[in-house]
């Protein structure tokens, strides 16, 4: 028989694990293509670029690779030296669970049938041709190109929005970082370097405390628009489910008046609100599923920024030492947006409008630092891969260019047109469709089935 080749474009922990799953399942020949452009597959920028400072916003007992076992990852961290202490709720660093990936993968490669191979690529994809006879051709940097039966767009985060979103020199100087996971890009900053981080998210959070396990000393300013910043994760017991997609008062407003009236019901029974909200988890794919268009927009315009700050929490550690910064004066917070950027002589002059007030607030200061989460209009991304894609007429956006146009199943839509039937996804491009499928425990489930749909072709 012969082998059917499915070739993934990306190796972080969306890529790595759809591999794993093949390498897993496959019963028939099988030929994997794995292309990473930075090397070794494993967690991806988030993972691969963190120090021991920056931990996992999961515990450990959670974040297993595999959906019948959740606490995978736990297990194996158990098994190393000097973690035989460690708890299911701990939070731990986030480069033990790109190791955690990379074994994961290399274990399937080890246990796959003799027919099931998995070739490993250091190069970057930049097209992929339809074949009239089935298919497609994928082309990459540096290597030949590869004919596959199918292929898996694991694409992951793109960088975010700029400050300003109009061209402007300063995006080009030596004073703006628009990637803060590229290499060496926090190098050039001195201990007593004032800073500023445009978002107030997890990213924020992340390089706050980089530049503190640096030894960084400097004011750090960080402004977002509303000025809100992540929440601590904090134990809570389980709470029942309350909402299903079957309600019928399915609005934004409706829901979130339930929501509120199940936070005071709980708090009066004692129970958290982060118990309330992890309620919602298992069947927010449904909900978002189940809104009309209208609602999912009315949902970003209003609410968007609250419930990620309420949803996407971070380590209680990391929380004690942000505020710790806070406290101290080290780091300084404002709601607003950024109005203009200058390079000057020896450092940054930033103009900024004050939320409410309109107030104008300047500031001096030697980087300015993308921090502004990840952009989620893959059809306008400069990148040769998708703007081949997208001329070729093989992707398009969702309606509210949250993601690429897909099923709920992960098949890639063509512009204005239906499935390819060769090309799927999964992860955040698949955001318009599920709204919740960026983190480990959505992602997980997607690989197993997207692997069990493409195995049983």
């Amino acid at each position: 028989m012969q082998a059917r080749t499915i070739v993934i474009t990306g190796g972080g922990f969306s890529g790595s694990i759809v591999a794993a799953q093949l390498l897993r399942r496959s019963r028939t020949p099988t030929r994997v293509v794995l292309f990473e452009r930075n090397g070794e597959p494993g967690g991806g920028v988030a993972y691969g670029a963190a120090g021991d400072g920056h931990l996992l916003n999961v515990p450990a007992g959670r974040m297993g690779a595999w959906p019948d076992a959740v606490d995978d990852f736990y297990r194996w961290v158990r098994t190393l030296v000097g973690f035989a202490d460690v708890g299911p709720g701990e939070f731990l660093p986030r480069r033990i669970f790109e190791a955690y990936i990379r074994h994961c993968l290399r274990e399937a490669q080890r246990r796959a049938g003799p027919d099931v191979v998995l070739e490993q690529r250091r190069a970057e994809v930049f097209d992929i041709e339809e074949l009239s006879s089935g298919g497609a051709r994928v082309f990459a940097s540096d290597v030949k190109p590869v004919d596959a039966d199918h292929v898996v767009l694991a694409l992951g985060n793109l960088p975010g929005e700029y400050p300003l979103r109009k061209p402007l020199p300063f995006y080009h100087g030596p004073r703006y970082v628009h990637a803060p996971w590229s290499r060496g890009a926090l190098d050039s900053i001195e201990r007593d370097d004032e800073i500023l981080l445009v978002g107030q998210g997890l990213t924020a959070v992340d390089i706050i405390l980089s530049l503190e396990g640096r030894g960084h000393r400097g004011v750090i300013h960080a402004l977002s628009r509303r000025g809100l910043r992540p929440l601590a994760h904090q134990a809570c017991e389980p709470y029942p489910r309350f909402l299903e997609p079957t309600t019928e008062d399915l609005t934004i407003r409706g829901l979130l008046r339930r929501v509120r009236m199940e936070v005071r019901s709980a708090a009066a029974r004692g129970i958290d609100w982060r118990g309330v909200v992890d309620s919602l988890r298992s069947n927010t794919q449904a909900l978002w599923l189940r809104l009309p268009h209208e609602e999912r927009a009315r949902f970003l315009r209003h609410l968007r920024p609250y419930w990620e700050v309420h949803r996407h929490r971070i380590a209680p550690k990391a929380h004690q030492r942000l505020e710790a910064l806070l406290a101290a004066g080290r780091v300084l917070q404002y709601a607003g947006r950024v109005e203009a950027l200058v390079d000057e002589e020896t450092h940054a002059a930033v103009t900024v409008r004050r939320r409410k007030t309109g107030e104008l607030l300047s500031l001096r200061v030697a980087k300015v630092i993308n921090c502004t989460g990840p952009r989620s209009d893959y059809t306008k991304y400069q990148h040769p891969l998708l703007v081949n894609l997208l001329a070729r007429g093989l992707i398009d956006h969702d309606p509210l260019t949250l993601g690429l146009a897909t099923t709920p199943e992960g098949e890639v839509l063509r512009y204005q047109g239906g499935p390819v039937g060769w090309l799927s996804t999964l992860g955040p491009p698949m955001r318009g469709v599920l709204w919740e499928c960026s983190a480990v425990p959505e992602i997980r489930i997607q690989a197993e089935v997207l692997a069990q749909r493409l195995l049983c072709r």
